[in-house]
């Protein structure tokens, strides 16, 4: 009887519904057993009953994983950043997840039951209905984005994404709020439609650039000309007239007339940089260099420099734009070190952050880096600087750097010469 105390409730209320059906079935009969029988038929009993309860406590284990799984499902399936419904054909929600009941507005209790259509904006109406149908039709998944109505909270935007079941009686359907990516989308045509107008305006200031260009070109070219002209006429009738004070101002005039002109020429050349279109190919700046110096010593052959042109540099490019980028860089250094007594002027390549920088150095007087800054703007002289120029070069050297997708800087003491440092993409 102790043993019967210890078993559990229902492996005694089991073991009675047994009993039962076994009088039922087996009529009870007066059967005798011997001792071994019965202590055999006893032993059975007992494995039967210890392998039933080993049973027992592998399907309570069994239901208490399946009750902790659907807990983590209810779960996931409620708190997922994403509204889940299930439709039935006519577009009845038979199941909703909390989110999806917050994204319509509605509690879940009065969401069971009724037609999704009715939270769909009256525009959008026949695009969730022929939606809902090509679902139906099919078994692949189908997408589309629809205005649904918030109760109490206007309207928002949604992607659904929604497959058809097995059965074929219901899908299931998957509601993404894309309500900030739809105003994102809105902000960019704005900016595309601004960016658009400010493209129209940049046309319209190069059209007038150009003819701005024009006008320099060839209106004030016209007056300097004339000027120049009239200097020569003065110098040759009057010529023997004039004192030493007149003919130096005529000398003035016709020296200030050639810097117009030429001040023109690096205008118009620095305001084309950006326009002119680039032709992309394999260039040779190391040929490119020694024709460059080719210049400068033709200019100033009474000059002695030394210069050193590493061989062999290649790069991708435009070779006319180029061209004009070593032709301000080897200009500089050869007039920054005019006052040397041995010059010596580099063309060479290096590494910098993992592509090469083309640089020229000189040891002329270098500049004090707390002006560095300065180099590259238009119309900007360093302190101190003695040499002719416009200050137009170095500016004109970045614009053809950045259009070739690349930077350029320089390093420098002063007194001890300068670097200039250039990439390309």
């Amino acid at each position: 009887m102790k043993a019967d105390k210890d078993r559990p409730v229902e492996t005694l209320e089991l073991r009675r519904r047994a009993e039962l059906l076994v009088r039922a079935k087996a009529p009870e009969a007066d059967v005798s057993l011997s001792a071994d029988e019965t202590q055999r038929l006893l032993h059975e009993l007992q494995v039967h009953q210890i392998e039933l309860e080993m049973q027992n406590h592998e399907l309570r284990q069994a239901r208490d994983e399946a009750e902790q799984a659907l807990a983590k499902y209810a779960d996931l399936y409620d708190f997922a950043p994403v509204g889940y419904l299930t439709l039935d054909r006519d577009g009845m929600i038979s199941a909703a997840n909390l989110t999806s009941t917050m994204l319509l507005g509605i509690e879940r209790s009065r969401l069971v039951g009724r037609s999704l259509s009715l939270s769909v904006a009256i525009e959008t109406r026949p695009t969730f209905t022929f939606f809902l149908d090509k679902v139906f039709s099919g078994t692949s998944r189908e997408t589309c984005e629809l205005a649904l109505l918030q109760e109490g909270n206007g309207s928002l935007f949604v992607q659904i994404e929604a497959v058809a079941a097995a059965s074929g009686r219901e899908c299931h359907v998957a509601l993404i709020d894309i309500s900030v990516r739809r105003q994102l989308e809105a902000k960019h045509e704005i900016l595309l439609f601004d960016l658009a107008i400010r493209a129209a305006e940049l046309e319209s200031a190069n059209i007038e650039l150009e003819a701005f260009n024009y006008s320099v070109s060839h209106d004030l070219r016209g007056p300097l000309t004339i000027i120049a002209g009239y200097c020569d006429v003065v110098e040759l009738l009057y010529g023997k007239q004039l004192d030493e004070k007149g003919r130096d101002c005529l000398r003035e005039i016709r020296e200030g007339t050639m810097h117009m002109s030429r001040l023109i020429d690096t205008l118009l050349n620095f305001s084309s940089v950006k326009r002119v279109a680039m032709c992309h190919e394999k260039v040779d700046l190391s040929c490119l260099a020694k024709e460059v110096v080719l210049g400068l010593k033709m200019k100033e052959p009474e000059r002695q420099v030394t210069f050193r042109i590493t061989a062999g540099i290649m790069a991708d490019g435009d070779a006319s734009l180029l061209r004009m980028v070593l032709d301000n860089l080897l200009g500089n250094a050869w007039k920054h070190s005019g006052h040397q007594e041995e010059t010596v002027i580099d063309f060479g390549v290096t590494q910098a952050g993992g592509q090469p920088a083309y640089f020229v150095r000189d040891n002329g007087a270098g500049f004090d880096m707390a002006l560095a800054d300065k180099l590259f703007l238009p119309f900007q002289r360093l302190p101190g600087t003695e040499v002719e120029g416009h200050g137009i070069g170095l500016a004109t050297v970045e614009r053809i750097v950045s259009r070739h997708g690349g930077r350029v800087w320089a390093e420098s003491k002063t007194g001890e010469g300068a670097t200039f440092y250039f990439t390309l993409a």
